[in-house]
């Protein structure tokens, strides 16, 4: 039962202790880098953890894939609308979009974890 407590609290403490962080190391004055660019890596790592806790069965694999996916997707809608490839749009507009999905994967791992 802790562990499922530490799951569900996990997002929690990472958007409470980042911007402490962020604000302690001062951060923002000599980088571009938000919360939500770190706080993703965090939850890649927690979604892979947590998974391999509860189900014995990592989901990273599958989240790479989807991930991949994505891209692909995101490159050929850019290449097809706007006719040209910008590097550093593309890849802030795509970890956001990986931001979004490890979030929403991550909820969905909580309340299925709650559901059982």
């Amino acid at each position: 039962m802790f562990i499922h407590l530490l799951i569900a609290i996990y997002p929690i403490l990472l958007f409470i202790l980042i911007p402490l962080l962020f604000k302690f190391f001062k951060i923002r004055q000599f980088s571009t880098i938000n919360v939500p660019d770190i706080v993703t890596v965090f939850l890649i790592f927690g979604l892979h953890l947590f998974s391999r806790q509860v189900t014995h069965i990592s989901i990273l694999p599958y989240f790479l894939m989807l991930i991949s996916i994505i891209a692909l997707v995101l490159l050929f809608l850019d290449l097809f609308y706007n006719r040209h490839f910008e590097a550093r749009h593309f890849l802030h507009f795509f970890w956001r979009i990986t931001f979004f999905v490890t979030l929403l994967l991550y909820i969905l791992m909580v309340i299925i974890i709650f559901k059982t």
